[in-house]
């Protein structure tokens, strides 16, 4: 037996060991249920690249049409964990449902037509765009990890949740390599077959140190003793010995940041840091991260930026005529539609609305929710 394969066996047992463990303890919250699908999913992968290529019928079609559920899980996962959203965006339902549709009609092609390549149309329609769609789909996540990475204020949480998704993420997209090989190679370019096995080769070895990673992630996080949530993966929920112990010197850097935030209106900058505010302090940046998460109680760097960028927008809103684009330039947002969604998460209503409320008789007040001037409540956590 080739180490490869015994890789894969072992791969396997953790995959299934996942599933048995997901199931048992986290089959009740959200990111539960897509981790046993993964997991689930994972298996059945398996199995089909470990007993090898064969005669293509409509079992290992079915097979192969739960394989390409991993994808778009993995790509719903990252949304859930780094979004910030109450629901994941239709447009990655859409693209999900557009990849795991065309793979299919693709595949069913093949069991009536092996020689796919007779019609090109179809070969790239059917497995060429599903590829760039699968590969746009990792990279996707890699890069909401990465953000998250940047924006992330509970050091513990930040580090884990953004290695699981990394590692899921970079193995998969191997995978889609691998998978691009065999697309090339049917096209005619047979020069790639050798490159290709070898890729198949360090994708067998290296899954089983990837699920095995997953599986010690998830021990890491709370020990599948409780729910993947705000509870079991919160603020110092990974050394409780900490909790709410504040360095005195803190509130004097929380002035000093409050003072500066309401004199230099540095929010108003697209794509400040965390980092850039920190040196524009004079502190070290993990201490900043500290105070405005701990003092602060915030647990994303954006969230904080949004309390001065939408408070400067409602009083643009009322007292200029600035356009409503140019409002939300100003105020710190990179587009339109970001500045749309933040305000009308805050006040239920569109900028427009809310300058139209504002100028009636009827004052916009009540739609409006008091914050204190210095010390913002927590928002909830929905996974980890």
């Amino acid at each position: 037996m080739q180490i490869s394969e015994i890789a894969l066996l072992l791969s396997i047992s953790q995959a299934f060991f996942l599933a048995i463990a997901v199931f048992i303890f986290q089959r009740h919250s959200y990111i539960g249920k897509l981790l046993l699908v993964f997991s689930l999913s994972t298996v059945v992968y398996l199995y089909v690249i470990l007993t090898g290529p064969s005669e293509v019928t409509w079992m290992r079609f079915f097979l192969g049409r739960v394989t390409y559920l991993i994808p778009g899980v993995i790509w719903i996962m990252a949304f859930v964990l780094f979004h910030h959203e109450d629901r994941v965006p239709l447009y990655a339902w859409g693209i999900c449902a557009t990849y795991f549709l065309l793979k299919a009609v693709g595949q069913s092609f093949y069991l009536t037509n092996p020689d796919l390549l007779s019609n090109l149309g179809i070969y790239i329609v059917f497995h060429i765009v599903p590829q760039i769609i699968n590969i746009g789909i990792y990279i996707h996540t890699l890069v909401l990890a990465v953000l998250e990475y940047r924006q992330d204020l509970i050091e513990s949480r930040r580090s884990l949740r953004v290695l699981f998704v990394a590692t899921l993420g970079t193995f998969w997209l191997w995978v889609c390599i691998d998978v691009s090989f065999d697309v090339f190679v049917n096209m005619g370019f047979e020069s790639l077959y050798e490159t290709g096995e070898a890729v198949k080769v360090v994708r067998n070895v290296f899954i089983f140190p990837s699920i095995l990673a997953v599986n010690l992630m998830l021990f890491r996080i709370n020990g599948f003793n409780a729910e993947i949530s705000p509870k079991s993966f919160s603020n110092n929920s990974l050394n409780p010995n900490t909790q709410n112990v504040i360095d005195p010197k803190d509130f004097a850097v929380k002035d000093k940041l409050l003072e500066f935030m309401g004199r230099e209106k540095p929010y108003r900058k697209n794509g400040l840091t965390i980092g850039q505010l920190a040196e524009n302090l004079g502190i070290q940046e993990y201490r900043l991260r500290s105070v405005i998460n701990r003092v602060l109680k915030y647990n994303n760097f954006s969230h904080f930026l949004n309390k001065y960028r939408i408070k400067e927008a409602e009083e643009l809103l009322v007292t200029s005529d600035d356009s409503i684009f140019s409002i939300g330039m100003d105020t710190g947002y990179t587009s339109l539609s970001s500045f749309h969604k933040a305000f009308k998460d805050k006040h239920g209503i569109t900028p427009k609305e809310y300058r139209t409320l504002s100028r009636a008789p009827r004052t916009v007040q009540s739609f409006r929710e008091a914050e204190p001037e210095q010390v913002a409540p927590r928002e909830p956590n929905k996974v980890w």
